[in-house]
């Protein structure tokens, strides 16, 4: 079996991909829990336990990291299992994705492997892939390339700085709101934070679809959640495992 880690900004990811060929995510910890390695082992190990797999049933572990101080950890489990180890943008190839940007070594992993799975999903179609993890990302793809990307506060992260700069509001779990004004101040935040989040997405969308031929508009990432069931999108909560697993195809790992 196959070891995914996807190391975000937020949360970390663990997920198998079984001899079946299909992906379990069985594990998510936010970022700053990845402190002790003696937890950060016992909570894997639990966490296999659970879906009847343990670390000696392991063969490689992939990594997608955008948090360059946790890979040694993730590195240091495989020499510990002594199975073989890859990262994107280390020592995985990803050829088969062209970006037309002036500096590609920029780049962030989880944008390349996101855009990776698309080549799979979706091989012949102009694609939109909406990412809404800890910073929203709107990018454009023609067949195998990256025309580029928007970036922009996701959604918690704006709540939070909301949240700190205006003392007098109140933390709450938002929501979409069915109305256009706020009769009441969580109902104002909720339009102002959700229903903005949403008008800004489908308007960039809007935008963009102008520029290519029907794409197919793609949404993930953890926040996703909040705006899946008010779009007519196409939502894959696992979009990065399945970019991952079909970079490990292309360099002969599976």
């Amino acid at each position: 079996m196959k070891l995914l880690v996807d190391i975000g900004n937020t949360a970390i990811k663990f997920a198998i991909l079984n001899r079946q060929k299909k992906i379990i995510v069985f594990l998510i910890m936010s970022s700053h829990e990845l402190v002790a390695e003696k937890n950060f082992r016992q909570k894997i190990t639990t966490a296999l336990s659970k879906i009847n797999c343990n670390l000696t049933d392991l063969t490689l572990l992939a990594l997608l990291s955008v948090r360059p101080m946790w890979d040694d950890l993730i590195y240091q489990l495989t020499l510990d299992l002594k199975i073989p180890f890859y990262q994107v943008k280390k020592n995985l190839l990803t050829d088969r994705l062209i970006t037309d940007i002036p500096n590609p070594r920029n780049l962030g992993a989880d944008l390349i492997v996101g855009s990776y799975a698309t080549l799979n999903l979706f091989p012949k179609q102009d694609v939109i892939l909406v990412n809404m993890g800890t910073v929203t990302t709107i990018s454009l793809l023609k067949p195998g390339i990256l025309l580029g990307t928007i970036i922009m506060p996701g959604l918690e992260i704006s709540a939070e700085a909301l949240f700190e700069r205006a003392q007098l509001l109140q933390k709450f779990d938002f929501s979409y709101e069915n109305v256009i004004l706020g009769k009441n101040t969580k109902q104002a935040i909720n339009i102002g934070l959700v229903n903005g989040h949403l008008l800004a997405i489908t308007g960039f969308v809007n935008q963009l679809a102008s520029e290519v031929s029907k794409p197919q508009v793609i949404l993930t990432g953890g926040n996703a959640d909040y705006i899946k069931k008010l779009v007519n999108y196409h939502y894959d909560k696992d979009l990065i495992f399945h970019g991952l697993v079909a970079i490990l195809q292309d360099n002969n790992l599976i």
